[in-house]
């Protein structure tokens, strides 16, 4: 795990004091070693976090023997060994037992094709000084980021965009596409991001470099066709078969590994797996909230602890360590992405480094097997298939017709027109997605008397649609897993994964995102991922079962709540004179982008006493407030003109 900089191009001319400045600017994920490879045309800078093989002679910049081809790599490799032994089969030789030297030497022997035979978490760049190209290369689901900008210097590339800032090739200027869909989804979709002119590498994707421009490749895709024909009980003895294998994978480490525990499903199925195959002691971390009615998963995390027997530790935090914690949150995010999670993740990752420097994570099972409520309500769906069976000359004749007179229904005419279009078309047209933070209609009537409510803007909901799109020959729940697999998790839950912990320089892996997992989970059957139960539906049904006899019931039989951050009082109470005092300041009001009396209704809304809204996990009017008041702490604090 690590972080690399780098400028190709013939025409650059960053010097190499501004280029090591950038290279600091992300020494907090990799401080145990620093150097820069630089010839004409390329520099590539990486800051090292000692994991595997942690000789000298593994750190980077790593080139051949030649000189002519080097790489920069961040993550892991985890079928490394197998690579390895293949490799050298073909005659390579190795002079260090890191993943990076196999990644270099996969490159030499299959050239840009070596991508889709690396399994794990990485992002990594390989310069070839015999073919003046560069191949660029992120992970199949985006654990490890990768950001780019085509300038008049060259391809830059970094770990984090403050990398990239610092090479002074950009105007620090806000994209306001990418403004309108943070709005709604609380993050920017892949390309984009905040910063006009700076990219995201989307997951599995690669590109091939040159001086006349950059070829993009989608190397891998999620299949969720039901080809495997297995019984219930061998989809579910495969299932903790391979999942348990992952986790042996990723136990691979010449540094202590630990285990971030909040007493869930999914890192109590890890703490049971990583037991078996550690010989010491494992340690498990966790944290708490200290609120009034805050929701607590010390408890569940204990009872876990004590089942496999950890050393486990334990941290928790105020309202006033929330809040002393947004400038480091708003520094190392490096763009707005507003789940207020992100800032318990930075404590329990500051106290896991005091004791590790590798954790796993539970983080993809949710977006995998169904984890989350919204993914049981099939009403519509049923409305949907419901209308279909109506006549077609009745629908258009008699109930098209009579509706527009009364009662004048959208929804019931959002009905009828789909009767038109195959029923796998249902989630196009009623997409679902995580979060949708502000409406369009809302969104407009935030930009009203500004110079944002002119500029020509897509609504976000296309973006959801395009990827239901995609999805439509699989089934409903599975058209919304892998919305949520290409969406929600690369975009928010992995960067505030890789962010969060690689302030510290900690090292987060997430077993579930195993390749092997991932793709056996996905051909699944519907049923045993969400299966109907009596008058509701039991959630992650494959997981749950595969793990019964090694899990308390009580973890098994729990209710999925997220990281509960009782941000919604916190807003009303403690962070009250912050709220006021930041977005209705004097900078937040020449800035333009919002209607200042829209800005005071939304957070008198949110500011209203009320004690079930501050008991909610998701209050919607608070929802409100904190995403305008990240982007305007992000604004701040790099300096952004809109």
């Amino acid at each position: 795990m690590c972080g690399f900089v780098g400028v190709f191009g013939a025409k650059s001319k960053i010097d190499l004091d501004t280029f090591g400045a950038a290279c600091q600017q992300i020494s907090h994920r990799g401080p145990d070693a620093f150097d820069i490879f630089s010839r004409p045309g390329i520099k590539l800078g990486h800051c090292r976090l000692s994991v595997l093989d942690l000789s000298v002679g593994a750190n980077q910049p790593m080139c051949d023997s030649t000189g002519r081809v080097g790489v920069v790599h961040n993550g892991e490799v985890y079928n490394y060994s197998a690579l390895r032994e293949t490799l050298e089969g073909r005659g390579h030789r190795f002079n260090t037992t890191s993943d990076t030297e196999v990644v270099l030497a996969m490159y030499l022997e299959y050239g840009e094709h070596c991508v889709a035979l690396l399994e794990g978490m990485f992002a990594f760049a390989v310069w070839d000084g015999r073919h003046n190209s560069l191949l660029v290369a992120r992970d199949r689901v985006g654990i490890k980021p990768f950001y780019y900008a085509q300038t008049q210097d060259g391809f830059a590339f970094a770990s984090e965009i403050k990398a990239l800032l610092s090479l002074g090739l950009l105007p620090r200027s806000v994209n306001r596409q990418a403004l309108h869909d943070y709005l709604t989804f609380r993050y920017t979709i892949s390309p984009q991001t905040m910063f006009e002119g700076v990219h995201k590498l989307a997951p599995a994707h690669y590109a091939v470099v040159t001086e006349s421009g950059a070829r993009f490749t989608r190397y891998w895709s999620l299949d969720y066709s039901k080809t495997l024909t297995l019984s219930n009980d061998e989809w579910i003895a495969t299932l903790r078969s391979k999942l348990d294998a992952a986790v042996k994978r990723q136990l691979v480490s010449d540094v202590p590994v630990g285990l971030m525990l909040s007493g869930g499903l999914d890192s109590s199925v890890l703490a049971t797996a990583m037991r078996r195959e550690l010989s010491q002691p494992l340690k498990t971390f966790c944290i708490g909230v200290v609120a009034e009615g805050a929701l607590d998963e010390r408890y569940y995390a204990r009872l876990v602890a004590k089942h496999v027997g950890s050393e486990h530790h334990e941290i928790t935090i105020s309202a006033k360590d929330f809040m002393d914690t947004l400038p480091a949150f708003v520094w190392h995010m490096d763009e707005p992405v507003a789940d207020p999670a992100s800032i318990p993740l930075y404590w329990l990752s500051k106290l896991a480094k005091r004791h590790v420097t590798v954790v796993l994570s539970g983080e993809g099972s949710d977006e995998m097997f169904g984890g989350y409520p919204f993914w049981t309500q099939y009403k519509g769906y049923a409305r949907a298939k419901w209308a279909r069976g109506v006549p077609g000359i009745l629908r258009n004749q008699l109930l098209r017709p009579l509706n527009r007179v009364w009662p004048k229904s959208d929804r019931l005419e959002k009905y009828l027109e789909m009767c038109d279009q195959p029923l796998s078309s249902y989630g196009r047209f009623n997409p679902e997605f995580q979060d949708n933070v502000l409406s369009e209609k809302e969104k407009r009537r935030l930009y009203r008397n500004t110079g944002h409510a002119v500029f020509p803007l897509a609504p976000s909901v296309e973006k959801v649609q395009d990827a239901y799109r995609r999805a439509e020959e699989f089934e409903l729940l599975d058209q919304m897993l892998s919305v949520s697999m290409t969406q929600w998790l690369p975009e928010n839950l992995l960067i505030k994964a890789d962010r969060m912990s690689m302030a510290h320089a900690l090292e987060l892996r997430v077993p579930f995102l195993d390749e092997d997992v991932v793709e056996f989970v996905a051909r699944m059957p519907t049923d045993l991922k969400i299966r109907k139960s009596g008058a509701g539906y039991t959630v992650k049904y494959a997981l749950k079962k595969a793990y019964q006899d090694v899990l308390p019931r009580e973890i098994i039989e729990r209710q999925k709540l997220g990281f509960p951050v009782p941000y919604a009082r916190w807003l009303r109470l403690e962070m009250r004179e912050m709220v006021f005092d930041v977005l209705l300041s004097k900078s937040a009001r020449e800035h333009s982008l919002w209607d200042a009396a829209e800005v005071e209704r939304l957070i008198a809304c949110a500011l209203s006493p009320d004690e079930e809204a501050d008991k909610a996990v998701w209050n919607p009017h608070a929802k409100k407030v904190w995403s305008l008041l990240v982007f305007e702490l992000w604004r701040e604090r790099f300096g952004v003109s809109v």
